[in-house]
């Protein structure tokens, strides 16, 4: 025992002597892991993990220089570990820089499409103002006078004449509600019941120029009220925006006019003036969008014969309306001044009594 003892000591000493003792393989791992393009990253995005991980490397080259492979072996995998982790943290440091600059990039777009979306309105605004300015300059335009004519000529003027009033009195009615309190349309609505007793006297020659005249003018206060009202809030579009989402809920009647989003409704009663269940929910549903759109007041138009029947139907679909939430409501009996269709055709009844329910635009159409 004592011999093998003996010839095992001069062996170790002599490897100790010769300086070949071997390095670890997984201090080379090490270096090549530092050696790596992410290393680079590392030492930018994640200089602090990188620099711990570039301390361990180091001082397990300390160890392997001071013969303590052991130790040397054990802080290069600490070393790879922490170069790892940096790496990791590298990456994740470019992400959250690429993610700041979408960011950034995203907000400048929503700015600049926040600046094109405000100038578009302005532009649509001015646009539509321009539209009605010429609208009612063409319809101010002086005309001839209509000379007398032949009897039959005369009443088809006497019935244009009462439709071009009712159109009048129903535009300065929806100036009346957009303006509340301040009412400018007074002079055109005494002008109106004038011309509206003339009418009722069934003239021999039809007054179809006061009727044209009491017509563009009330067109023009409506034009002067909604212009004012798009320099307080130029948000263009709303009247659109309200037609498509009457238009999209289905089963409803809509169009536009120089009032404003038009809904006809038919066969809203039963018997008298007892609303059916369908068209009180039609109703019920009109009422919950003049709610949810309070700058839009709503104008409710009976056509049909004039009597107690069409007040007392008129005060159901009010009532109805009111009931859902709809604040601001004008009730209008117009009688049978505007006819869908000719009287004397069959079925022409069914037609021509009906019930508008207009939201007022606030702003140019």
């Amino acid at each position: 025992m004592k011999r093998l003892l003996t010839g095992a000591i001069p062996f170790v000493v002599v490897v100790g002597a010769c300086g070949i003792t071997p390095r670890p393989r997984i201090m080379t791992q090490a270096d090549t892991v530092a050696e790596r393009g992410a290393a680079r990253e590392a030492e930018q995005f994640a200089p602090q993990a990188f620099l711990h991980a570039e301390r361990l490397r180091e001082q397990a080259h300390s160890a392997y220089r001071g013969d303590d492979l052991p130790v040397a072996q054990i802080l290069s995998e600490h070393a790879i570990a922490a170069y790892n982790h940096a790496f990791v943290l590298a990456r994740l440091a470019k992400a959250e820089h690429r993610k700041t600059r979408a960011q950034q990039d995203l907000e400048a777009a929503k700015k600049e499409l926040d600046q094109l979306d405000e100038q578009q309105k302005r532009v649509a605004a001015e646009a539509d103002d321009l539209e009605m300015r010429i609208k009612v300059a063409r319809d101010a335009e002086p005309l001839g006078p209509n000379e007398p004519t032949s009897p039959q000529r005369e009443r088809a003027r006497l019935d244009a004449a009462r439709s071009l009033a009712l159109q009048a009195r129903l535009l300065c009615a929806s100036t009346r509600l957009l303006e509340g309190e301040k009412d400018t349309v007074q002079e055109q609505m005494k002008a109106l019941d004038a011309l509206d007793a003339t009418l009722a006297g069934r003239p021999e020659v039809a007054p179809i120029d006061a009727a044209v005249r009491l017509r563009s003018a009330c067109l023009e206060r409506l034009t002067l009220t909604r212009r004012a009202a798009a320099r307080d809030s130029p948000a263009a579009g709303a009247a659109d925006a309200l037609l498509a989402e009457l238009g999209d809920a289905g089963g409803l009647f809509v169009f536009r006019d120089d009032r404003g989003v038009v809904v006809t409704l038919r066969g809203l009663f039963s018997r008298g003036a007892e609303l059916t269940a369908a068209s009180e929910s039609q109703l019920e549903r009109l009422g919950r969008v003049a709610k949810a759109h309070p700058t839009f007041p709503v104008l409710v138009v009976v056509h049909g014969p004039s009597g107690a029947q069409d007040e007392a139907r008129a005060r159901s679909v009010v009532h109805a309306l009111e009931s859902a939430g709809a604040t601001r409501v004008e009730v209008h009996l117009a009688g049978d001044v505007q006819p869908v269709v000719d009287p004397n055709r069959q079925g022409a009844k069914e037609r021509n009594v009906r019930i508008e329910v207009v939201f007022v635009a606030p702003t140019p159409t």
